[in-house]
């Protein structure tokens, strides 16, 4: 009994707390209704801060009059997606949701576009902005390079805009797929880079692209000295280097420009300055990958400097631009057939075979009936043969010769001709 006693009074083992000393165990108070709905209070106002950017307003609003600041939303280098409110009509509930979603990526403005700008004109004339329906608001995009209107239908759910404003604030290179485009787009300017895809452009390559359009387009930043005030932008041009060549792959002037080799699946980029008062173009490739840094590096170097002073390495293509052009890319010919010599000669053979069928007289009635088919046809064909020798005797026989040179000629020339 008096062990039993002991036991029931016998106090319980202490517990080693988290520092490895001991502390007496803790009975466990149950939480209150107002600690609970405090608790939940604050995780719903963390996950609104965390989703939704925050309690502000993602929205600046822009004033038309103000150059400064609209310069800023076209030629900065930075996205822009911007919502036209006309007599203060409410936005659609998708803008400003897709505003607080998108924060990070991009920034959002709304402005009155019928208001007239410090050139008198609005917004609307300015970019040709329209409407399909008369209910349709209207938004733009700018992502330094150019600016794009998003249609009507986007705005029928959040996710569609979200998908159309991130595919159009991806700055891709205009794809260029003749010499007219080329010299419009590319050459014509002061400086311009021509990607030359091998292939379809992987996403590293199209972030690399983007990022890069994004900082030349606010005309180079780092331009010191005479190319301190030159505000041109470096434009960014493709051309489907399978189908299309420039004139001097493979010749001593690509290689001068360091141009590597066409490789299927390879992308290549090559820099064209058109300086101001020069004759010519002149140009330099890039020997790298097309990434972020590597590219980001040749063109700080090359495109950082003045007409007065062109960088040092360009080389001069010895053409202007209406006598630069590019070309189709010759296809690969079929490989002729190997005639294979040496062996034993079987002809004779087969011609000793043929011979022995041809001698054996026919004994059947089926075998008499295949006979006189035969005999029949090799008539016919000698009948047949016969006219055309007829024909041939009026007709010079070297004409269809002549014929096939000249179309090859002929092709060939359309081959080299400038597209």
């Amino acid at each position: 009994m008096a062990k039993k006693k002991a036991a029931s009074g016998a106090k319980a083992p202490a517990v080693a707390d988290d520092w490895g000393g001991t502390a007496a165990p803790k009975k466990k108070k149950a939480m209150g209704t107002g600690a609970k709905v405090g608790l939940g209070l604050a995780a719903a106002f963390v996950a609104v801060v965390l989703l939704g950017g925050g309690g502000g307003d993602p929205l600046t609003q822009l004033d038309p009059t103000n150059e400064e600041q609209l310069r800023g939303v076209f030629f900065s280098g930075e996205v822009w997606a911007v919502a036209c409110q006309e007599d203060k009509k409410p936005l659609p509930d998708s803008v400003e949701a897709v505003a607080h979603r998108l924060a990070g990526e991009m920034k959002f403005g709304v402005v009155d576009c019928k208001a007239p700008m410090a050139s008198g004109r609005t917004l609307k004339q300015r970019w040709k902005l329209k409407k399909e329906h008369a209910d349709d608001p209207i938004m733009f995009l700018s992502n330094g390079v150019g600016v794009s209107q998003i249609g009507g239908s986007y705005f029928r759910s959040e996710y569609d805009l979200v998908r159309e404003l991130r595919l159009l604030a991806l700055r891709r290179p205009f794809m260029a797929k003749n010499t007219e485009l080329l010299r419009e787009k590319c050459w014509s300017k002061p400086r311009c880079l021509l990607v030359l895809q091998g292939g379809s452009l992987e996403a590293p390559v199209e972030k690399a692209l983007h990022a890069l359009a994004g900082h030349h387009a606010r005309g180079g930043k780092g331009r010191t000295g005479a190319s301190a005030t030159d505000a041109s932008s470096v434009a960014f041009v493709a051309m489907d280097a399978a189908e299309h060549r420039l004139p001097f792959e493979g010749y001593d002037l690509g290689d001068a420009l360091k141009l590597r080799s066409f490789e299927s699946g390879s992308h290549r980029a090559v820099y064209f300055r058109n300086a101001s008062g020069a004759a010519t173009l002149s140009a330099l490739a890039h020997k790298g990958a097309i990434t972020t840094e590597a590219l980001g590096k040749f063109l700080k170097e090359v495109s950082l400097d003045s007409d007065e002073a062109p960088h040092s390495k360009l080389v001069d293509l010895g053409k202007d631009i209406d006598a630069l052009g590019i070309y189709r890319r010759s296809k690969k010919t079929k490989p002729k057939k190997v005639k294979i010599t040496g062996g034993k000669d079987f002809s004779a053979d087969a011609k000793k075979a043929n011979d022995a069928t041809k001698n054996k007289k026919p004994e059947t009635a089926e075998e008499l009936k295949a006979a006189f088919k035969e005999q029949q046809k090799r008539e016919q064909e000698k009948r047949a043969k016969m006219d055309a020798e007829g024909e041939g005797l009026f007709e010079d026989g070297d004409d269809g010769e002549e014929e096939a040179v000249y179309e090859e000629e002929e092709e060939d020339e359309e081959e080299e001709e400038m597209i």
